[in-house]
C-alpha cells in the first residue's frame, strides 16, 4: 500500500535505523537527504547527540531545536535507504544552513 505522506527534503524524521551489518535496527532521528516519488523509498542520514569523534563531513546540526530535536545533534556518516512506512513521526525540518552542510556531507561522502 503507497504512503499518503510525502516528505520533503530535509524533514527530521524518526525511524528504526539499521545497524551498519544489518543486525538490528534503533529507533533514532534521522535526515531526508532525497526521496524520489512514486518510490516509498527514502534516503536518509542518521542523527546522533554524540559527537565526540566526528569523522570527516560529519558536522554539528545549529538550529537543532527548530529541526524537532530535544538535544544538541550531530549528522553521522551513516547513510541507510529505508521505506517511508517505517517512519513514526516527522520531527522537523532543517533550517537553510544546515540543508547546505548536509549537501557538503553528501557530496564529500559519495565523492561528488
Amino acid at each position: 500500500m503507497p504512503t499518503t505522506t510525502i516528505y520533503n527534503r530535509g524533514a527530521v524524521v524518526l525511524l528504526p535505523f539499521p545497524f551498519s551489518d544489518q543486525s538490528s535496527a534503533k529507533i533514532r532521528p534521522a535526515v531526508l537527504v532525497s526521496a524520489r516519488y512514486p518510490s516509498d523509498d527514502l534516503l536518509v542520514v542518521a542523527l546522533t547527540s554524540m559527537g565526540d569523534a566526528l569523522r570527516p563531513g560529519e558536522f554539528a546540526i545549529q538550529s537543532w531545536r527548530e529541526a524537532g530535536l530535544i538535544h544538541p545533534s550531530f549528522a553521522k556518516r551513516a547513510v541507510a535507504t529505508v521505506s517511508s512506512h517505517l517512519v513514526r513521526r516527522q520531527l522537523g525540518q532543517l533550517r537553510e544552513a544546515d540543508l547546505k552542510k548536509l549537501d557538503a556531507a553528501v557530496r564529500l561522502w559519495f565523492g561528488l
